[in-house]
């Protein structure tokens, strides 16, 4: 599945599989690890120290459109779109550690 379509429990999913979590599950439309919802895409306590430890850049753009917002590796590789700054980030890790496409 390519990176840029990744979203909700999905996106989370592969998020703790790039921090090198073993043990994630998801039940019920949410991502879990040691039986804790893990939301990185929507929880600015998970998400944020990510994006702060790999230097992840974020803009937003005043243009219309669904996917507004982006984010970036330093080094400019790795860029990323998302409705929100945490999704946009989050996509722009999982490409950082695994490319543009997953597969599990």
């Amino acid at each position: 599945m390519k990176v840029s379509e990744l979203k909700d429990e999905l996106l989370d999913y592969w998020v703790a599989k790039a921090n090198e979590v073993t043990e994630v599950h998801v039940v019920d439309s949410h991502c879990l690890i040691d039986h804790v919802r893990w939301e990185p895409s929507v929880n600015w306590c998970q998400g944020g120290p990510i994006i702060e430890k790999e230097c992840i850049n974020l803009s937003h753009s005043l243009e219309p459109g669904s996917e507004h917002c982006t984010a970036y590796m330093r080094s400019g590789r790795n860029r990323q779109k998302g409705l929100t700054p945490l999704i946009a980030a989050m996509r722009c890790y999982v490409d950082f550690k695994f490319g543009e496409e997953v597969t599990d």
